[in-house]
């Protein structure tokens, strides 16, 4: 079942760094469904395909939540990090907020297609 705004720990946070122009898209600032749906298309979502991170948004992770009630097990079913003691493992928003750069050049595991 799609996460919906509501269920989402930290969907305003992730709204406010989020680079997608597409702002009508039903995943827009829920990290794990974009990722994933990114993923089975085979293309990068915008924050991981060279989008510019706004640097005023780097201070965010200190305000997230740092676990997803919601989502986690589903999440790291999905996982491709293969960094063992990564503590962001199926808590898909913090880990694009770790790897989402202000210079385009980050990457999460599950975009590095190939």
């Amino acid at each position: 079942m799609p996460t919906l705004p509501a269920d989402c720990a930290n969907y305003e946070l992730n709204l406010q760094m989020c680079p997608c122009t597409n702002t009508d898209c039903g995943n827009r600032g829920i990290c794990c469904e974009c990722v994933q749906a990114h993923y089975a298309a085979g293309k990068p979502n915008a924050c991981m395909r060279g989008a510019k991170r706004n640097p005023d948004t780097m201070g965010l992770a200190l305000q997230a939540a740092k676990a997803c009630a919601t989502n986690q097990a589903r999440n790291k079913e999905f996982c491709k990090c293969t960094y063992d003691p990564c503590e962001r493992k199926g808590v898909c928003c913090s880990c694009v907020r770790n790897h989402f750069t202000v210079d385009g050049t980050g990457r999460v595991a599950c975009m590095k297609f190939g």
